[in-house]
């Protein structure tokens, strides 16, 4: 039974990134498999690692991958998915705080990334500024600077799973806005998917090891 959950996850993620070609006559099928992603991650959390808070991060992932699918255009959805997401980042970024401040020792190198994560957060908001309707704008720039957050703390924990993980992340989520508000290119769905995938199962599998080392 060990890696059960993983193997399963593999085969999930396949399936939900291939349905638009094998399941084009029955799109409803990622209702399924796209929330399926974060269970499975879920039960992999439970047989790995006993502590609540990584296992509290992947609820509210799953809540914002199931707001973020909500059939129709209404606001709303996006709005509580982008809330629950920017938990699962606040929630994210505090374990890696924590795990970097159990280090004895932080080389000055890695604090250095810090200007280049501010500057593509700040170009990036100013680039869709323009295009963000009013009552997007906060939000959007709260989850953009708490995206970044997680890519700089993760830089600080000095492990290159993580940093992989988050940098996948920033790449997933900045498609998904690029998508969202300017223009939304043909396969950018797959784009997003598979790069939250990998994503998710770097940062929670790396997590899972660090934290089973205490």
């Amino acid at each position: 039974m060990k890696n059960v959950f993983l193997k399963l996850f593999w085969l999930d993620a396949i399936l939900e990134l291939l349905s638009p070609i094998l399941f084009s006559n029955f799109p409803e099928i990622r209702y399924a498999t796209k929330p399926l992603l974060m269970i499975l991650l879920m039960g992999h959390i439970a047989q790995e690692n006993p502590k609540p808070a990584l296992f509290i991060t992947a609820i509210f992932a799953l809540l914002g991958d199931v707001f973020l699918m909500l059939p129709g255009d209404s606001p709303l959805f996006f709005q509580l998915g982008l809330g629950a997401f920017l938990i699962m980042q606040v929630s994210y970024i505090r374990l890696f705080a924590k795990q970097a401040s159990e280090e004895a020792w932080i080389p000055a190198y890695v604090r250095s990334p810090l200007a280049g994560v501010l500057i593509y957060v700040f170009s990036f908001l100013a680039f869709l500024n323009p295009y963000l309707a009013g009552g997007m704008k906060i939000p959007v720039t709260l989850y953009a600077f708490a995206l970044g957050s997680m890519l700089y703390f993760a830089i600080r924990l000095k492990n290159q799973t993580i940093v992989l993980g988050a940098f996948f992340f920033v790449v997933s989520d900045s498609v998904l806005a690029f998508g969202k508000f300017y223009y939304s290119f043909p396969g950018i769905s797959t784009v997003v998917m598979s790069t939250y995938i990998v994503a998710q199962l770097l940062l929670i599998s790396a997590l899972c090891k660090l934290q089973l080392k205490k």
